[in-house]
Order: C-alpha cells, then structure tokens, then sequence
C-alpha cells in the first residue's frame, strides 16, 4: 500500500452543515488510525460553556477568554460506538448538538474573529506527528492550507435535511420539520455571507458529491483518493 507516500498524514474534510463530513472525517481517522478533532464542535463548546455560565453572547471579551482556554479531548470505542467529546470531566456530545446550540453557534459565536483566532491556534496544536484529520470551517483554507489531502463535501439540501433530521432524533432532539428546514437555510445564509470563516471550497480541495451515495461508498472514494491502493 502506498498509503501516505513519505507525507505528514493530514487530511481536512470541510463542507456545508449536515454533508456528512463529521462521520466521515471520524471514521477516517479510524481507519487511518491517526489523531481527529472538529472545529465545528470546539466552537459548539464555547457557545456551551458560555450558556452554562450565563455569558451574554454578545460579551466578546469573556467569549474569547472562554475559547482560549478550552480544552477538549475526542475519544470513543471503534465505529459504531459514538464519539465522545470531553469538556470539564463530562461529555458532551449530545448537549452540542442541541439546534439552540447550533443557532448560538452559528448567528454570535462563528462571527467573533478573536474567537475565530482562538479555535485556529487550537487546531493546529492538535497536529503531531502521528497526523490528523481536521474537519471543519477553515480548516483547508486558514488552519492547514497546505494540507496534502484536502476533501469539500457536497449534498443536496433534501438529503442534508434528512440526514440533520435523522441525526437529530438520534440524540433525542425534537424539532418540526419546518423548524428544522428553517434553520438549515439560515445557517446556510449565514455560512455563506460570513465576512470571515465563509465557507469555501478549495480550488485544490477534491468535491465530493454524496447525495445519492452510501456512507461506505463515500468513504471508499476518500480512501482511495488519499491510498490508491487502499481497499475498504
């Protein structure tokens, strides 16, 4: 097997909300057996920590001190065992996936570029030797532009809707549908027009389209694209 051809193993997996691109980053990491960590979920942390100490979302000052000084460990058994992502001796995968998290998340906490700064120097330090598959906003753009693999997923907005659903219900999360397809085109607005953190493919990122993929299929395709060698 080729594999990673003499190269740091570092892939970064970005696309828009509810593409797929968390699971799939993660059952990358596994596979590959190196290092994952979403920035997605660091900034869903702070917006977490936040609320849990009643911190005004507009308070940019505590805001940052928050993201400064988090500390977040992803562990969790083999895949389908769930990820866990570990905040102040407690996991908290389920409350950040919470639409009133995501709404906070995405409409104050994404849009404050200290914050923004705090998450990249974050990331970044997560990177050893052993590699890392980051998924998430700015990840091939800001964080690891030089990154050697680099994968943008795509979705169509009735398959990414499903997909949110599905996952939603999954953590014990009731939402209306119309509430739910609401809040998908809102944050898609707002991922889109964001002055900074816009999401953006890569000209040298490869486009994955995975609406009328399987899961395995997709992750066949990244396999392959990073180890052409590499059977799944």
């Amino acid at each position: 097997m080729r594999r990673f051809q003499g190269l740091t193993p570092l892939i970064v997996v970005d696309g828009p909300a509810a593409s797929g691109k968390s699971t799939l980053a993660r059952r990358l990491a596994e596979i590959l057996d190196i290092p994952f960590i979403s920035t997605g979920a660091m900034y869903r942390a702070v917006t977490l920590t936040a609320m849990r100490r009643k911190v005004r979302m507009t308070d940019h000052r505590a805001l940052v001190g928050i993201a400064r000084h988090l500390r977040l460990k992803f562990t969790g058994g083999k895949w389908p065992a769930p990820m866990k992502i570990m905040c102040e001796g407690r996991d908290i995968l389920r409350e950040i996936e919470s639409p009133e998290i995501s709404r906070n998340t995405s409409t104050y906490i994404a849009n404050v570029p200290e914050v923004r700064s705090a998450i990249v120097e974050a990331t970044r330090n997560h990177l050893t030797s052993r590699g890392l598959v980051a998924e998430g906003r700015d990840c091939g753009s800001v964080i690891f532009p030089a990154a050697p693999w680099k994968f943008f997923m795509s979705s169509s907005f009735q398959s990414r809707a499903h997909r949110r659903w599905i996952d939603l219900r999954k953590a014990g999360h009731q939402v209306s549908l119309k509430s739910l397809l609401d809040d998908m085109e809102r944050r898609d607005r707002e991922d889109r027009t964001r002055p900074k953190g816009a999401l953006l493919a890569m000209p040298d990122a490869w486009m994955v389209d995975n609406s009328n993929l399987e899961q395995v299929e997709t992750l066949g395709l990244m396999l392959r694209r990073i180890d052409p060698d590499a059977v799944v």
